[in-house]
């Protein structure tokens, strides 16, 4: 597989088997690339699913999306940190598309990614993702952030920073702008990378 098929099943596999379905069954070829198809219906058999029973249902009529009030609460880097929003909101109950990631993929830096919920949703999803995050010392090891170096301190989060390609401490991908993970110390203020520890 090209780098480029390696992403798009990377961002379908993140999708619900139920959004699967209706791509396999609906089969937009205006909407999906040809090679979408196989892709998904792979991840359904390898999800359990007959897919010869999938496309035997025919298409849906409508997509899951139109004809429906959807505004965006969120803007990502890149699909995956879209899609994994997205099933923060699910598993709490609130419905929600990701919008634009194709775009998000085609470019390899990320043009941005939107996730979109309904409208009458949007109370809901704005109180699931400004939640506080659960503190790193209630994490399991694995999970959890590094302390600070400099305090000590649990309250850390990771933090993605762009980076010009002519900034000293750009590490490389040619003339691109790239991303770099940091970590934010709540506590001090203190900012590092895994590099720097």
């Amino acid at each position: 597989m090209t780098p480029r098929i390696d992403e798009i099943r990377a961002s379908l596999e993140l999708r619900s088997t139920d959004e699967l379905v209706s791509i396999l069954r609906n089969h937009d070829e205006d909407q999906w690339r040809p090679e979408v198809f196989e892709i998904v219906a792979s991840i359904l058999t390898a999800r359990g699913m007959s897919t010869a029973d999938v496309v035997a249902l025919g298409p849906e009529g409508v997509d899951i999306a139109e004809g429906q009030s959807l505004v965006t609460v969120g803007r990502f880097f890149s699909p995956v940190e879209a899609h994994t929003a997205r099933l923060a909101l699910e598993s709490a109950g609130v419905t929600a598309w990701v919008a634009e990631e194709i775009l998000g993929t085609a470019y390899g830096v990320g043009v941005g990614s939107r996730l979109q919920v309904r409208v009458e949703d949007l109370p809901s999803a704005l109180e699931v993702l400004g939640a506080s995050p659960t503190p790193a010392s209630e994490l399991p090891a694995e999970l959890a952030e590094p302390p600070c170096p400099r305090c000590a301190s649990s309250n850390v989060r990771s933090v993605a920073e762009v980076v010009d390609p002519k900034s000293p401490q750009f590490v490389g991908h040619g003339d691109f702008w790239s991303r770099q993970w940091l970590y934010d110390c709540g506590a001090c203020g203190n900012r590092w990378s895994d590099e720097s520890e």
